[in-house]
């Protein structure tokens, strides 16, 4: 089985964790300016975040998901077989990434005061509106050497990696807090309610059969239909009984 993962958050704040972690995995994939082709997705990714840090404070979802991973951490520590120097590692990176977060003033500020992100971010939020004429000092800072290129970058992304690392430890947290069990969807279509509140559904199937999960409902009660491409409507239902692997976590 060529499995895959499909995820589906139940919240509002572990869909803000997973957007940021696109953009972030984006800006990774960009950030080697040395070749021209990244320099526009590395930027158009940069003020997306900008974007979504400027609309929520993040600070107080990564503070709540990190004091969660605290207090796990501590109760592990309790077990014989547990590595508790691995352990106690990871437990002071997440009490130093808590107070790096608290003393954050907000994520995006000192990007939004840069004068020259700012001279740049609304003409990318305009289709097509990044060209020479447009933004000539974008074409200046284009044709720079590419070691102050990439200095540029390295600084603009050293503000986010706080952010970054404790998002990612929090999505560790959460991806890592249930086992995937077998279930069946008969004709397609599975559903369940849940004692406990669910933040993120991990769907694993096996793309190759030629379907894909669609999800719906919340945190107390989902259901997951699994659909077929169609051309003429995007998507059509499937009549199969279909296993798969399911992680409410």
């Amino acid at each position: 089985m060529n499995s895959v993962v499909y995820e589906h958050p139940l919240n509002e704040k572990v869909r803000l964790l997973m957007r940021l972690e696109l953009l972030f995995t984006q800006l990774s994939a960009h950030q080697d300016v040395s070749e021209q082709i990244h320099i526009q997705p590395f930027f158009s990714a940069l003020f997306s975040t900008i974007e979504v840090l400027e609309r929520n404070d993040i600070r107080g979802t990564l503070t709540y998901y990190l004091d969660l991973l605290e207090k796990s951490m501590l109760r592990w520590s309790a077990h014989p077989e547990i590595h508790n120097e691995s352990l106690q590692k990871n437990l002071k990176e997440t009490i130093n990434l808590q107070s790096q977060i608290s003393k954050m003033s907000k994520a995006c500020q000192v990007l939004k005061e840069d004068k020259f992100l700012a001279s740049l971010r609304q003409r990318f939020g305009i289709a097509g509106g990044t060209c020479d004429f447009d933004l000539p000092q974008f074409h200046y800072w284009r044709l720079m050497p590419v070691e102050q290129r990439q200095e540029n970058i390295k600084t603009w992304l050293n503000v986010l990696a706080p952010l970054e690392q404790a998002l990612n430890f929090s999505l560790l947290f959460i991806r890592e807090s249930a086992e995937f069990s077998t279930q069946h969807a008969n004709k397609g279509f599975y559903q369940d309610s849940c004692a406990d509140s669910v933040s993120l559904l991990r769907v694993k199937y096996d793309p190759e059969l030629g379907y894909f999960p669609t999800v719906s409902g919340s945190n107390r009660r989902f259901a997951i239909s699994f659909m077929k491409p169609d051309k003429s409507s995007v998507k059509t239902s499937v009549s199969d009984t279909i296993e798969f692997e399911l992680a409410n976590c």
